[in-house]
């Protein structure tokens, strides 16, 4: 007697199951989703209570770039941000010279790659974004 193989078989996955795969977030009802004008608000108030903040003003982008560093695991040069944010190398790194201006990040060698650096965290950028953070929940709604 020999051994049957399992048979495949396709299944049909609609757009929404996809979606929840990719992003493994709570499921929202109609009535929990906020409006776009809603969204507008909070992220003006949020960029209000920054601005005011005795904080550093930091462009989108070099949120963006700082989030990345100091959200994701791994190491960061400005080829890997540039490819992972979508934009130019010459932007990543005027935004790294402005963050590191403001010790938020630091520049470190690559010992793989000498021609490379390796954007890493500082104490200051931690504290930076740990207002930052308190600032988006306090205005959180």
């Amino acid at each position: 007697m020999s051994a049957s193989k399992p048979v495949f078989t396709p299944r049909i996955v609609t757009s929404t199951q996809i979606a929840e795969v990719r992003s493994p977030q709570l499921r929202q009802t109609e009535s929990d989703r906020v409006s776009r004008k809603d969204s507008l608000w909070f992220w003006h108030r949020v960029t209000l209570a920054s601005v005011r903040s005795d904080t550093a003003d930091l462009s989108a982008r070099q949120l963006a770039m700082l989030m990345t560093i100091y959200l994701e695991d791994g190491l960061h040069t400005v080829r890997s941000l540039a490819k992972h944010l979508g934009i130019t190398k010459a932007a990543i790194s005027r935004a790294t010279d402005s963050l590191c201006k403001l010790g938020y990040i630091e520049r470190k060698p690559d010992h793989r790659d000498k021609r490379s650096v390796i954007l890493v965290r500082t104490s200051a950028g931690i504290h930076f974004l740990s207002q930052f953070a308190d600032i988006i929940q306090a205005e959180r709604p």
